[in-house]
């Protein structure tokens, strides 16, 4: 009996720590319904990126990789709560879905309670669906 529970707290500590983390992948259906529901969209390419392809109207360019795959996680952390609340929610978007994947995880670890919506395939995506851009300000 007394292993039972001891299986049984540990299981609900594993699911209660997932609870906590509030990673929702999307696709660009909800992308949609989360920009019309005003949770900002923050796009994390590089600016010859956005150049390249165009952006999500009204979304948040934060470039959070430079070019040699170098970061600083506070300073970028610090623009974010300018445009976000405090634990989220807020939609992170790269090119293809890997980067923003990373960059979610950095801020899970950090904040477990931050409210998440990863881009699920990026950009590239939301291009392949015939879905609008515009040239970055």
């Amino acid at each position: 009996m007394r292993i039972k529970l001891v299986a049984l707290s540990f299981v609900f500590m594993l699911n209660s720590a997932q609870l906590f983390a509030e990673i929702y992948e999307v696709n660009n259906e909800k992308i949609k319904f989360l920009l019309e529901s005003n949770v900002p969209l923050i796009d994390i390419r590089t600016e010859g990126e956005w150049y390249e392809t165009g952006v999500i109207k009204s979304s948040h360019l934060m470039t959070f990789f430079d070019k040699n795959g170098s970061y600083d996680f506070r300073k970028w952390m610090t623009e974010v709560v300018e445009i976000a609340n405090e634990n989220g929610p807020v939609v992170i978007i790269c090119r293809s879905g890997r980067r923003s994947r990373i960059v979610s995880n950095m801020i899970i670890k950090e904040n477990s309670e931050y409210l998440i919506y990863h881009a699920t395939n990026g950009i590239k995506s939301w291009i392949e669906s015939s879905n609008k851009t515009v040239q970055p300000n």
